[in-house]
């Protein structure tokens, strides 16, 4: 049996922007690493004395910093994560270390065992992000499962995440009663769902409210006579 993790982890959705990051690695895991972090608005460094052609282009388009050099333990001062991904156990190891010492999150490369914490598949649709972890157990059981929910979900999705944004921040501004309002776009949401999962088109917030809410209404008001 290979090595496990002892307990569970525990998912949380972190806000990176503006966040130092540090990779060390300049090949290809450390290129997705990379990727991944400036998508999250992430401010990048990479620590490696060799880089792959994209993480070249990126440090001449000026969007990461590069140290063009091995690793030092310096590398980790005020970072908010860590990913040790260079083609070397030991200097794996050494991150890890130091980055405990430091108390700075830290990924390894292929090795669940020594991160902190774990990169899942990833799914985009808009706003929507769907995130898909094994828990370090097989990368490539990730990979076919997010092929097999990409396949079940659309682009659509998305847009109805950014139509119900838009009918919460308008009930928001114009009903004041909390219950009244969390009512209203708990219905609206499980209309809009239906009407993904069936391929019709997306109610809009305000025909749809200024039709349903004198019939919510009058049935409070049997409900109290």
């Amino acid at each position: 049996m290979g090595q496990q993790l002892e307990y569970s982890q525990y998912a949380i959705m972190l806000n990176m922007k503006d966040k130092r990051s540090v990779v060390i690695g300049g090949g290809i895991v450390a290129t997705r690493k990379v990727k991944q972090l400036l998508d999250s608005g992430a401010e990048v460094m990479v620590v490696s004395p060799t880089l792959t052609p994209a993480l070249r282009r990126l440090l001449q388009e000026g969007t990461i910093c590069v140290q063009l050099r091995d690793y030092e333990r310096t590398d980790l001062q005020d970072a908010t994560l860590v990913f040790a991904a260079t083609d070397d156990e030991d200097v794996n190891l050494q991150i890890a270390e130091d980055a405990r010492v430091v108390r700075t999150f830290v990924n390894v490369a292929h090795a669940p065992h020594l991160s902190d914490f774990t990169n899942p598949g990833v799914l985009r649709y808009g706003p929507i992000q769907i995130n898909v972890s094994t828990g370090g157990a097989s990368p490539t059981l990730t990979r076919h499962i997010v092929d097999k929910v990409d396949r079940i979900i659309d682009d659509r999705l998305g847009i109805l995440a950014e139509r119900l944004l838009e009918s919460r921040l308008a009930a928001q501004r114009t009903i004041a009663n909390d219950t009244l309002r969390h009512e209203l776009l708990r219905r609206f949401g499980d209309v809009c769902w239906e009407a993904w999962e069936q391929q019709q088109p997306f109610p809009e917030w305000d025909i749809w409210f200024h039709e349903t809410f004198p019939l919510l209404t009058a049935c409070e008001e049997e409900k109290t006579t």
